[in-house]
């Protein structure tokens, strides 16, 4: 537990001012995050990391450099706690009535189903994410440039393929077996010769690390990959692992909306997901160039990715690869 005062002690210090107050952030999350300030539109977060990071930070390094690049697309980063050659905490601004994407973007949807919204505003909000992710992959372009290759996606998949059918069993294990054959199909994409651009990505990239306040939209949390460790978490990836990510959290936004609010409105959730997702990508587009088979297969290893996390880590969680990879693979 951090001491009473302690969140206080660090973002003073790291603002050069006196800031008092304190109170915890109580959703669900692997760090301990405390707002302090007492006024909302004069606070910060400082988010205590559990465990403490090595240096460098691979979050903190990203979030140096997008502000050395003016992107302001994010909460604004003041600065990170050390010791002993350990992050041990980061401050960044508070964003006053914000919600992340697993609250904003699921009402939506819920009430677009409901027909208390319109169809056009749920679209107009996924073509910002995707233009939102096509940004910060322009202003991260230049972090550590460099080419890799597709096939190291492929042997990831299919390790990450092994891994959920060694987990699974019941119902949903017998699910992933039947679907395996169409699942090796969709990856050979990855097993070829192709070159990728890459550079440092965000890594991390889902409905949830998008902060909407009002009108505006920002991108947070750029830990990285919670299944990776801190040296995999510094290296360049295709900037395509990103938009995969990306766009397969609005088919979860879906999933939830089915699972958590209408059961019986399965056909009509997933019409709207496949809308949102075109639109998210068409956005994209309209800034980076995308190779679709490429991209299709890094989905399905996405969906993989999310069958080992829950196993791992929040098996509540199963029901969404469970429906989504078969729903891609259709």
């Amino acid at each position: 537990m951090v001491a009473s005062g302690e969140s206080a002690r660090v973002a003073s210090q790291l603002l050069g001012r006196a800031l008092v107050g304190e109170r915890a952030i109580t959703v669900d999350q692997s760090n301990h995050s405390v707002v302090v300030g007492e006024l909302a539109d004069d606070s910060v977060v400082v988010k205590w990391l559990q465990p403490p990071v090595l240096s460098p930070h691979p979050g903190v390094q990203l979030l140096r450099h997008l502000a050395s690049r003016g992107f302001t697309e994010m909460p604004r980063y003041i600065g990170c706690e050390e010791r002993d050659e350990l992050v041990v905490a980061t401050v960044s601004d508070f964003v006053p009535g914000a919600q992340d994407g697993w609250d904003w973007f699921v009402d939506d949807f819920a009430a677009c189903v409901r027909g208390e919204s319109t169809r056009a505003g749920v679209l107009e909000w996924a073509r910002r994410l995707g233009g939102l992710t096509g940004r910060l992959h322009t202003a991260l372009a230049d972090m550590q440039p460099t080419i890799v290759a597709a096939r190291t996606y492929h042997v990831a998949a299919i390790e990450r393929l092994d891994d959920a059918l060694r987990v699974l069993d019941g119902e949903l294990g017998a699910r992933l077996h039947a679907l395996v054959p169409a699942v090796h199909v969709a990856l050979s994409a990855l097993d070829s010769g192709a070159l990728l651009a890459a550079h440092r990505i965000h890594g991390d990239l889902h409905a949830g690390q998008f902060l909407r306040a009002g009108d505006q939209l920002l991108v947070t949390d750029f830990d990285g990959n919670p299944l990776a460790n801190n040296a995999a978490r510094l290296l360049p990836q295709s900037p395509l692992l990103d938009v995969a990510s990306m766009l397969q959290s609005i088919d979860h936004v879906g999933r939830i909306v089915v699972k958590r609010r209408h059961p019986d409105r399965l056909a009509e959730v997933e019409s709207l997901v496949d809308d949102a997702v075109a639109a998210a990508l068409a956005s994209y587009r309209e800034i980076h160039s995308v190779a679709d088979e490429l991209l299709h297969a890094l989905r399905v290893a996405q969906e993989l990715h999310e069958y080992c996390y829950a196993a791992s880590h929040l098996p509540r969680w199963l029901y969404v690869p469970d429906a989504a990879l078969a729903a891609l693979l259709r």
